[in-house]
């Protein structure tokens, strides 16, 4: 039999405010160049995005009963996250899940497989990211899991990892290192500010960053 938890601990709401400017390439810079979902999942929509709480879900190929589920378990605010292992031969995401998360204001989604209704869900100005379309529906007769670690866009998500998503793609922020995150973004943004100075003011990026080192370390001559 499968256990899992009706709820799990969410970061401060503070921290979605905090976030909602920063864009995903400044995160993921500062994460290493980590925790960034994969291309393929991509907004449905243009101008979609979201800050939010992960609630997270994993289904069985073909099966969105436990999304159902899911959303019956959301809170205002959270953002969705399915993994369903990158399955495109059924849309288990449409109109009608839309409308009912929408109801218990959850934020958005994200589908590591197929969605459908897609024009319908625009005008509904749900955000929605998935890395596949599919009109072909889903059945509902197979228990996945909900509230457990899963594995979405090649990222490892928790229950109450932070989720910021952009027209530039999905960062995964796990939620004991906020506040670490938050404070290197800052340093980051400052920085290439500075740069952005330094660049109208006309120099290049050759000689800011100092790459000649570089070449020199490499062994790399650059000849007339």
């Amino acid at each position: 039999m499968n256990h899992f938890k009706r709820s799990f601990e969410r970061p401060n709401k503070s921290w979605v405010e905090k976030f909602s400017d920063i864009p995903t390439p400044i995160i993921g810079d500062v994460m290493g160049r980590q925790n960034i979902m994969d291309a393929r999942i991509r907004p449905t929509w243009d101008g979609a995005r979201f800050v939010g709480p992960a609630l997270t879900i994993m289904t069985y190929p073909s099966d969105n009963f436990m999304i159902h589920v899911g959303v019956s378990l959301a809170q205002e605010g959270d953002i969705l996250i399915v993994d369903a292992g990158n399955y495109q031969n059924a849309g288990l995401w449409g109109e009608i899940l839309t409308i009912n998360a929408m109801q218990r204001k959850v934020k958005g989604l994200v589908m590591d497989g197929a969605v459908r209704d897609v024009k319908e869900i625009e005008e509904l100005q749900f955000p929605m990211f998935a890395s596949g379309i599919n009109a072909r529906g889903g059945y509902k007769s197979n228990p996945g899991k909900v509230n457990v670690p899963v594995s979405c866009g090649g990222v490892a998500v928790c229950p109450g990892d932070l989720i910021v998503a952009d027209e530039n793609g999905i960062a995964v922020i796990p939620r004991l290192d906020i506040e670490n995150i938050y404070v290197l973004c800052m340093k980051k943004i400052d920085s290439e500010k500075e740069m952005i100075e330094q660049l109208n003011q006309g120099q290049d990026t050759f000689e800011i960053m100092n790459m000649q080192e570089t070449l020199d370390k490499l062994g790399i001559k650059i000849y007339e």
